[in-house]
């Protein structure tokens, strides 16, 4: 399989969607977690970077890796304390909620299940149901671990 050859329409719309992902997560940490503008702003871009050269690494570097192995090692290799912005980019980005960048992830993942009806029409009720099973044991789960870590701590 051959790599895709990196142009600008390529980058083009990986601004875009990163932007758009930004504006998200912007309005989300600062209406749902109570943060600033300034406090939000520079810890979005910190990752929107980590995310555009890490989508454009794996154009760029010949090896079969998803691009989240890319993205993460560009995080960690900015943030370690050898680096020399490792101070200021924690800084930034722990002003960042994860629920926050959570938000526009589901909304994705919902609006690509939409545009599949057919094939999730396959899946039938067994699904749905399967679905909603698995997604309330993982809220039980969790608060059942939160309550036994808050309980202990």
């Amino acid at each position: 399989m051959e790599k895709a050859k990196l142009n600008n329409v390529m980058i083009l719309d990986w601004l875009m969607a990163l932007l758009i992902t930004g504006i998200i997560v912007l309005i989300g940490n600062i209406l749902g977690y109570g943060a600033t503008i300034t406090q939000s702003i520079y810890g979005i871009l910190w990752l929107l970077l980590f995310t555009l050269g890490g989508l454009i690494f794996k154009q760029i570097i010949p090896l079969n890796l998803p691009a989240m192995a890319y993205i993460s090692s560009i995080a960690i290799l900015f943030s370690i304390p050898l680096s020399p912005v490792s101070d200021l980019v924690i800084t930034h980005v722990e002003q960042i909620s994860l629920l926050a960048l959570c938000t526009p992830i589901l909304a994705y993942a919902g609006v690509s299940i939409g545009k599949d009806w057919p094939a999730f029409r396959k899946i039938g009720y067994k699904g749905a149901i399967v679905s909603i099973l698995v997604i309330m044991g993982t809220v039980l789960a969790c608060v059942v671990f939160s309550e036994i870590l808050f309980r202990i701590f």
